[in-house]
């Protein structure tokens, strides 16, 4: 495997650890203005790079979250 190749897929195997807010809105069942709130403000582990929120994946889905703690 040339160089290119494996720096290719350790990109892959950090990008597979995040998802958009588009993606979370759907994975979470929330909209997607409730997702990029709740990134602004820190509700959720996510950063934002230019305009675009990447999320990581791996973490609660925050509407359960706020049942929980009610």
């Amino acid at each position: 495997m040339d160089n290119n190749q494996e720096k290719h897929n350790q990109l892959n195997t950090i990008l597979d650890q995040l998802m958009t807010t588009e993606e979370a809105s759907e994975y979470w069942g929330l909209s997607q203005d409730h997702v990029k709130r709740l990134c602004g403000d820190g509700t959720i582990v996510a950063d934002k790079r230019g305009k675009t929120w990447l999320i990581l994946k791996d973490q609660d889905n925050p509407k359960q979250r706020e049942r929980d703690s009610k």
